[in-house]
C-alpha cells in the first residue's frame, strides 16, 4: 500500500492512476535492461508530482464513465490553466479501472476532441432544437473557423493545449439556440457564441451575418443602456441567455460599481 504526503494512505483513485502509468510506462519498452532505466526515468522520477496531483474537474461521459482532469494544486488556482501540465483520464465507474490517460498536450486527445466534440459535450441531439449546436464535429463552418485558428497558432503544442484547457465541459454551458448555428449565421465569437461565459462588453452592436447571403446583416443585439450615457472608460462584461428555441435573448451587462443592466432582446 503507498502511501502520499504526511504518511497518509493514497486514495483509492490516485492507487489506480499510478497503476496505470506504472504498466503503460512498463510495456512501452520490452528489454528487460532498458525497461528498468526507462521506468526509472519516466515513472520514479515524477513518482512524488503524480502522488501531488489533485481533481480539477469531473464530466460524465455515459453512464459508466467519467471523464477527469488531474493537475497540480498550483495550476487550479492559476488564471492561465492552459500553461500548466494536466492529465486527462477515461475511468470505468463500474470496474474502478482508468480506461485511458492523456497529457494536456497529447496530439491524440485533441484529435478525438476534433472528430467526436458531441462526444465531450453534453447536448440533447435526440430534441427538436438540440441539433442546432454547432460543433466542428458535425459543422463544415464550424471546422473551417477552427482550421483557421490552428493554422494562426505559432506552435502546435501550445494550440493543442489552450483547446484542452477548456476540457472537461461543464454541463448546459452550450446554448442549442439556432442563432448560434454557423451554417445559418456569423458572428464575432470574441463578443458571443453559443458557450456560456462573461465576456468584454463592446460599444458597438453584435452583429449577426447571413451565411447563406454573405454581408446581410440580419439582426443586431446591443448589450447595456440605451441611454449611450455609460463611461466609455469603465470595464464592462456582459453575458447572454438566449432561448433554446423562440426568438428571445437576455444580455446582462455588468460594470464596476454601477448597476447591473439587463435587456430583453427580440425578433418581431
Amino acid at each position: 500500500m503507498q502511501t502520499g504526503s504526511a504518511g497518509s494512505f493514497l486514495p483509492g483513485i490516485k492507487q489506480r492512476l499510478l497503476s496505470y502509468i506504472f504498466r503503460k510506462t512498463w510495456n512501452e519498452v520490452q528489454d528487460q535492461t532498458l525497461r528498468a532505466q526507462h521506468l526509472k526515468k519516466k515513472f520514479y522520477f515524477h513518482f512524488q508530482d503524480y502522488v501531488d496531483l489533485i481533481i480539477w474537474k469531473v464530466q460524465f461521459l455515459d453512464r459508466h464513465h467519467l471523464f477527469i482532469k488531474f493537475g497540480s494544486v498550483d495550476g487550479g488556482v492559476s488564471r492561465s490553466t492552459d500553461q500548466n501540465l494536466a492529465f486527462f483520464a477515461v475511468y470505468n465507474m463500474e470496474t474502478t479501472d482508468i480506461i485511458s490517460l492523456y497529457q494536456n498536450s497529447s496530439e491524440e486527445l485533441y484529435s478525438l476532441f476534433e472528430q467526436f466534440y458531441d462526444h465531450f459535450h453534453a447536448n440533447p441531439q435526440d430534441s427538436s432544437h438540440g441539433k442546432f449546436v454547432s460543433s466542428h464535429s458535425n459543422d463544415v463552418h464550424a471546422l473551417d473557423q477552427l482550421n483557421i485558428i490552428k493554422n494562426k497558432a505559432s506552435s502546435s503544442s501550445q494550440f493543442v493545449k489552450k483547446m484542452m484547457a477548456s476540457l472537461p465541459y461543464t454541463c448546459q454551458s452550450q446554448s442549442p439556440s439556432p442563432y448560434f448555428d454557423l451554417s445559418l449565421f456569423r458572428y464575432d465569437e470574441k463578443l458571443i457564441s453559443a458557450v456560456d461565459r462573461h465576456r468584454h462588453c463592446t460599444e458597438n452592436p453584435i452583429k449577426f451575418i447571413s451565411v447563406r447571403t454573405p454581408n446581410v446583416v440580419k439582426f443586431k443585439i446591443k448589450p447595456g443602456s440605451d441611454s449611450g450615457a455609460s463611461d466609455s472608460r469603465a470595464k464592462r462584461i456582459s453575458s447572454f441567455l438566449f432561448h433554446p428555441f423562440f426568438p428571445l435573448a437576455l444580455s446582462i451587462q455588468q460594470t464596476y460599481m454601477q448597476p447591473t443592466v439587463v435587456n430583453i432582446h427580440f425578433r418581431r
